[in-house]
C-alpha cells in the first residue's frame, strides 16, 4: 500500500546552478558587511572650526608705552581639535585715544604652551631701511591668516584703524624679507593648551589698547581609537566565515 502524499511535501530540488548562486550569495553578502565594518573602524576624522573671543579693554590692555611685553593668555581645554590644520586670528587694538596710536611702534606674537612655537603677527608694521618709524596709522581690526591675499606688514593706511583680512606679519626682524614664523607653526598640535598673546610698544610716543582678540582653529576631529578586540572580533568572524563557505564550496 502506497503512503498517503503529506500536504506539506519538501520542494524539489534546487538545480545545481541555482544552489551554488545561492552558496555564494551569503559570502558576497558577508564579505560586503565586513568591509562596511572594517570602514567604519577606520573612518577619516572629520574637519571641525571652533571659534574663541575675548574681551579686554582699557585699563587692562593698555600696552606699555615702555618696551615691555603685555602678556594676554587664555587656556583651551574642550577642544575636539586633534590635528590643527590652520589657525586664525582677530585683532583689535586702537590708540587709548583717539589718533593716539601709531602702528609701526607695535610687535605682537602669539605661542601655544610657552613652547617654540611662535607666530609673529604684527612686527613694527611699514619698518624698512628707509623708513624706521613704520606706519603711523592708529590701529587694527582685522583678522590675520596665512592665506589671505596681502602681508599685514606692508598694507598702508594714512590714518584712522585699518580692517579687513591680511597675512600676519611672519618676520623675525622687522626689515627681514624671510617670514618663517607664520600661523602655520601650529600645524599638527592638538587645539587644546594655553594661547599667550604677547605685544609690546618698541618705540615711545603713542599708546594702545588691546580691545579684544579672537582664535579660529580648523583642523581634525578627534576620532575613538578602535580597541584591539574590535579588530580581532572582525578577523575572527571573516576567517569563520571563510571557512564555512569554503566547506560549502567543497561539499
Amino acid at each position: 500500500m502506497n503512503r498517503p502524499t503529506d500536504s506539506a511535501a519538501a520542494p524539489p530540488p534546487i538545480p545545481k546552478h541555482d544552489t551554488l548562486r545561492l552558496l555564494k550569495m551569503p559570502m558576497k553578502t558577508f564579505v560586503q558587511t565586513a568591509c562596511l565594518m572594517a570602514t567604519a573602524l577606520t573612518a577619516t576624522a572629520a574637519i571641525v572650526t571652533e571659534n574663541y573671543s575675548y574681551t579686554v579693554g582699557s585699563p587692562t590692555g593698555n600696552i606699555p608705552d615702555t618696551g615691555l611685553t603685555a602678556i594676554f593668555s587664555q587656556t583651551i581645554s574642550g577642544s575636539q581639535i586633534e590635528t590643527l590644520t590652520s589657525v586664525r586670528v582677530g585683532l583689535h587694538l586702537t590708540g587709548t585715544a583717539s589718533g593716539e596710536g601709531w602702528a609701526g611702534d607695535l610687535y605682537v606674537a602669539l605661542n601655544r604652551d610657552l613652547g617654540n612655537r611662535t607666530a609673529i603677527l604684527l612686527n613694527q608694521v611699514g619698518v624698512t631701511a628707509g623708513n624706521a618709524a613704520g606706519h603711523g596709522y592708529d590701529g587694527w581690526n582685522i583678522t590675520l591668516r596665512d592665506d589671505a591675499a596681502a602681508d599685514i606688514h606692508g598694507v598702508t593706511l594714512s590714518s584712522g584703524v585699518l580692517t579687513g583680512t591680511h597675512q600676519p606679519d611672519g618676520r623675525l626682524s622687522p626689515t627681514d624679507t624671510a617670514r618663517d614664523a607664520q600661523l602655520a607653526v601650529f600645524n599638527g598640535m592638538t587645539g587644546n593648551g594655553t594661547w599667550y598673546l604677547n605685544l609690546a610698544d618698541l618705540s615711545r610716543g603713542g599708546t594702545m589698547v588691546l580691545n579684544s582678540w579672537s582664535l579660529e582653529l580648523v583642523g581634525n576631529e578627534f576620532t575613538a581609537v578602535p580597541e584591539p578586540g574590535a579588530w580581532a572580533t572582525l578577523g575572527g568572524g571573516l576567517l569563520v566565515g571563510f571557512a564555512v563557505w569554503r566547506r560549502r564550496q567543497v561539499a
